[in-house]
């Protein structure tokens, strides 16, 4: 694999739901269960992030095991892709890596989960890169990943797949096409709040950049990738970056900096252990040592890299940066048979990886038509001096072709416009010049009489649909002026309310109760549930004013998550069943769906007496329905129009051009159908 192409930035997952030490605090007090797996996994996630590997996988497989011993299907796959992340960064047990993915496929199968299956094949792929065995395999996994993909509408995951697909084209040498791909997926993780998944594409287009010499956009890129790792906490990801700024300082003859930013970076690897990052940052720190002629200390850290290297990778590739170093040494050293020895190494693996490393084959070529003709065999020097030529004139042309390409493309484009332009003129001619032959037979007032008529007509279209485009926005700006608004309180109940009732709840447990009679007893206990029952409200109020799920998944998922969540804060037993199409609907039409079912739910828990209550949701080719049905006391006569919020819930239907029918008997339970026009 080109070491300098290997993508060394994390692919990650959701968003930090609370810091490591308040995870800590928390799976300590959780039970088995559902919550307490994903707390361990969120919790390895952050660990991980921060550089504590050893922790980090303690954590994760006791999710494993947990979701092995309770059926947790879901939380075991999620826990053992965070396994197979780690092991990518260290590259020491990859077997086992692998078992953790065949585990995943099976799950992903069993549970027909598509995101997990497709993430499956996006980590295998990114577990196979640095193996050159396993590299052939990563398109097809693409691939397979691509087609789950287009199917769920998943942006995050096709984030994750332009990301690998760019390395790949980086390592065709088809450089332009690879910073757009990277910009592509840099483009979809904007949409989540989460750091941890920009960050992964504002890194590797640094790298990119740097590939090909754009030292100034790369330096950009990584200074956002620096602020992105400082605000994770994440050591690892300031070491490569603080690599790769070290790069481009020695690229730009300022040594003395680039050795102290390697040096951190080698620091900071060594501290995480991070075997598999280690061997680039050595032939870095090698590769400075020569520009300052400190030939001991360069030999030194090279052959740390081709060592290290060789004992994770057990000799299946070749760390050409530390290769090439080494011919460097020896070139300035004179030792020309040891040059021609390292070099014709290297050439061998450069041009048998596919596709072929050609910037590093015309390096081997260079160094090995220098030893060639030191040594007096000037044929040889010949003919590695053209293969040099000619493999640095390839990387050329394809740098140049591309540029045509992109420069053709946009003449072609600005062409089309013109022609289009014209035709569009010229029919707007065409129309006149009827207009006026016309005309011409109509008498004066007939004719300013239709011209004022058409002229008038127009405008008033003109105004119609500016009104219509000006409602579209005020909409638009509304619903995501709700949206942020529930963000906002609903992040305000969380991080305060809740912490406060939390809080409240701690020192009513603290209280020392022996001393107190039997009635103050009993008021404690009372004081004590009720605190319990108003966290669990909050904390529920607070997910479901706009929860993650119904963000990234659909409504499907997300009144599925509701189901389990009613179910274990109230008394009431809730049953969700779908038909249908699980296909996405417009944001707004998920988004008041949810909240028209959230009001109906809340309906039922208040008023209705019921011991359970079903909600249903069915998508056909042309409606979208959703029913929830209880066998409580049913709804009085007299307030089926009125009361209970009908009025707000009619007009949240009326919105949406959809109607709502209500069935409902004394003691004989509610039936309540929203039907919306799809």
């Amino acid at each position: 694999m080109k070491p300098r192409l290997v993508l060394l930035f994390l692919l990650p997952f959701q968003l930090f739901a609370q810091n490591t030490d308040s995870l800590l605090r928390l799976v300590r007090t959780l039970p088995t269960g559902v919550h307490r797996a994903e707390v361990l996994i969120d919790l390895g996630k952050n660990l991980w992030i921060e550089g504590n590997d050893s922790l980090a996988r303690q954590y994760l497989n006791e999710a494993v095991k947990l979701g092995q011993k309770n059926n947790f299907g879901r939380q075991e796959a999620e826990a053992r892709l965070q396994l197979v992340r780690i092991e990518r960064d260290n590259l020491a047990d990859t077997p086992t890596a692998y078992a953790h993915l065949d585990a995943v496929d099976i799950l992903a199968k069993k549970l027909n989960d598509k995101y997990l299956e497709a993430f499956s094949y996006i980590r295998r792929a990114h577990l196979n890169e640095p193996n050159f065995e396993k590299q052939k395999e990563i398109p097809a996994l693409l691939a397979k990943a691509q087609r789950i993909v287009s199917e769920i509408h998943n942006d995050e995951l096709q984030s994750y797949i332009y990301e690998r697909e760019a390395l790949q084209l980086m390592n065709q040498a088809k450089n332009a096409e690879a910073i757009e791909r990277m910009f592509q997926a840099k483009r979809l993780q904007e949409k989540y709040p989460d750091l941890r998944i920009r960050r992964s594409s504002v890194g590797n287009l640094g790298v990119f950049f740097l590939s090909v010499n754009k030292y100034d956009e790369a330096l950009r890129a990584f200074e956002e990738a620096a602020v992105i790792a400082k605000q994770l906490r994440d050591p690892r990801a300031e070491a490569h970056i603080a690599s790769y700024q070290g790069e481009i300082l020695e690229k730009k003859h300022r040594y003395a900096e680039a050795l102290v930013a390697n040096q951190r970076a080698v620091a900071i690897l060594e501290m995480t252990k991070s075997n598999g990052k280690l061997p680039r940052a050595y032939a870095r720190l090698g590769g400075v040592y020569i520009a300052l002629k400190d030939y001991d200390k360069a030999l030194k850290y090279n052959q740390m890299a081709a060592q290290l290297y060789h004992k994770t990778m057990g000799g299946e590739t070749m760390q050409h940066l530390s290769q090439i170093n080494f011919g460097k040494i020896y070139l300035i050293q004179k030792n020309y048979p040891l040059v021609i020895q390292k070099a014709a190494l290297g050439l061998n693996w450069a041009l048998q990886n596919d596709p072929p490393l050609l910037e590093e084959a015309a390096e081997y070529h260079r160094q090995l038509a220098v030893a060639y003709e030191k040594l007096g065999q000037p044929l040889k020097a010949l003919e590695h001096f053209r293969a040099y030529k000619t493999e640095s004139d390839s990387i050329l042309n394809n740098e140049a072709i591309q540029r045509i390409t992109a420069s053709s493309m946009t003449y072609d484009f600005e062409k089309k416009q013109q022609v289009n332009k014209l035709r569009i003129q010229t029919l707007e001619n065409e129309k006149l010049t009827q207009t006026r032959n016309i005309l011409i037979g109509l008498s004066a007032i007939g004719l300013l009489g239709l011209a004022f008529v058409l002229w008038y007509n127009r405008r008033l279209k003109l105004k119609n649909h500016e009104l219509s485009r000006k409602n579209r926005e005020i909409e638009e700006a509304l619903f995501k002026g709700q949206k942020i608004e529930r963000k906002r309180v609903a992040s305000e109940l969380h991080d305060n309310l809740n912490t406060k009732l939390a809080a409240l709840r701690w020192h009513l447990e603290a209280m020392q109760t022996d001393e107190l009679n039997g009635f103050n007893q009993k008021i404690h206990n009372k004081l004590l549930e009720m605190a319990n029952d108003v966290y669990a409200d909050v904390r529920l109020i607070s997910h479901n004013m706009l929860p993650t799920e119904l963000e990234t998944q659909g409504l499907h998922a997300a009144l599925q998550k509701l189901m389990l969540q009613l179910n274990v804060n109230s008394k009431t037993v809730f049953h969700f069943v779908t038909s249908g199409s699980n296909e996405r609907q417009p944001s707004p039409i998920e988004h008041q769906l949810y909240n028209i079912a959230l009001e109906l739910i809340n309906n039922v828990l208040k008023h209705a007496q019921a011991s359970e209550v079903w909600v249903s949701l069915s998508q056909s080719e042309h409606q979208l329905s959703l029913t929830v049905s209880d066998n409580g006391v049913g709804i009085p006569d007299e307030i089926k129009s009125e009361g209970m919020g009908m009025n707000n819930l009619r007009n949240r239907i009326e919105a949406l051009s959809g109607e709502l029918t209500i069935e409902s008997a004394y003691t004989q339970g509610t039936k309540v159908t929203v039907g919306i026009p799809i």
